[in-house]
């Protein structure tokens, strides 16, 4: 195992690392996107279901913006 490796985030740091908000985290989780477990009183978030869900999105479309002659 690697030392110093993150196995779980909490709500806060799932959140600040997918760029979205709580509504949004716990609508996932809700959906069955992201895995969520119960650590006492506390939520949190499996690393590697945060992975997944990161990779099972869609490429981004990649507009290449023309050099503005100004």
């Amino acid at each position: 195992m690697v030392e110093n490796q993150i196995l779980a985030l909490s709500i806060r740091d799932a959140c600040a690392a997918l760029g979205c908000g709580r509504t949004s985290l716990y609508s996932l989780i809700s959906a069955g996107k992201i895995e969520a477990r119960s650590l006492g009183s506390r939520t949190i978030i499996p690393a590697e279901s945060l992975h997944r869900f990161v990779a099972s999105l869609p490429p981004a479309p990649i507009r290449v913006r023309s050099a503005s002659t100004g």
